[in-house]
């Protein structure tokens, strides 16, 4: 049997069905894990219960009483008079998701952010004063890494102070991780555009080179440093983020055998492959995250 994560809830207080209760306590007394969330679970439902022991029972006619009245006080409905629902397709669906997004801004961590705008201020200001060619290449280094390492600071296990309380709320997990993917994403692609866009504006290189430099490549090293950090931990994306950024440095120079110039290369050469392996690996990670061990999830945001 699976960790029964979705299952303790209902075990804890008693309404668990008799043979799915038998399976969860076959596993709950040979996982430790477990057994630490149902003892947890346990506890919110004996203090609950607590909390309505102490309250008086209502009268036994309050119920009755109460329908009667709602009953005689209901004024007649004309069918003819109920409005009609107007609101554009999708319209509700649009404002939640921009809501849950907006949320995500305050749970990321602030240091995110500093660090992402330093590194990037920095990166724009030495390819401005680069020469003629090289600023490419130094976009190519910088943003593919400052992407990576901001995905797997704010979407990766155990990186969210605030991780219990959306765990609890009715928003999916999914849906919590796609807005804290986008939000980062979305704004270092909007800053590192705006740099491309400055320089430009100094002739430091021309807008399709300057763009495709490190488009490709960021959208590759996050997917990797997404995947590694949400079904792993973010010690693991990071790690392996740096490994292939370090290699992109040391490509063309003595330091690496031909071989592996050749398989790193690519890595960083946007492409419609390359943009399609990345998607994959996003997209995978979403679909596989719910299915992960409950320690695992817990620690997860959302």
């Amino acid at each position: 049997m699976t960790h029964p994560a979705d299952l303790l809830t209902a075990f804890a207080a008693g309404t668990l069905a008799a043979d799915r209760a038998d399976q969860v306590a076959r596993h709950v007394a040979q996982c430790p894990g477990c057994a630490a969330e149902l003892a947890a679970w346990r506890r919110v439902a004996d203090a609950v219960g607590d909390r309505v022991a102490a309250v008086a029972a209502p009268p036994a006619r309050l119920r009755d009483t109460l329908l009667s009245r709602i009953a005689s006080a209901r004024p007649a409905v004309d069918a003819s008079a109920v409005p009609r629902y107007a609101a554009p397709l999708g319209g509700a669906a649009a404002r939640r998701a921009a809501r849950i997004l907006a949320a995500q801004r305050r749970l990321v961590d602030r240091r995110i952010w500093l660090v992402a705008a330093v590194v990037l201020a920095v990166g724009t200001g030495v390819a401005g004063w680069a020469p003629p060619g090289i600023s490419e290449q130094v976009l190519a280094i910088v943003v593919p890494l400052v992407a990576a390492l901001g995905v797997a600071g704010a979407c990766g296990s155990g990186a969210d102070p605030a991780g219990e309380l959306v765990a609890a709320s009715l928003t999916g997990v999914r849906a919590v991780l796609l807005a804290r993917l986008t939000l980062v994403l979305g704004a270092i692609f909007g800053a590192s555009s705006l740099a491309s866009l400055g320089l430009v504006w100094v002739d430091a290189g021309a807008p399709p080179a300057l763009f495709a430099a490190w488009l490709g490549p960021m959208a590759l090293l996050s997917a990797v440093s997404f995947a590694l950090s949400v079904l792993w931990r973010p010690a693991v994306g990071i790690g392996v983020a740096m490994g292939l950024w370090v290699l992109r440095l040391l490509a063309g120079s003595s330091a690496l055998d031909g071989t592996v110039d050749r398989l790193v290369e690519p890595l960083w050469r946007t492409s419609g492959p390359q943009l399609l392996v990345a998607a994959l690996l996003i997209a995978g990670t979403v679909v596989l995250l719910p299915h992960l061990p409950a320690v695992g999830r817990r620690a997860h945001p959302g």
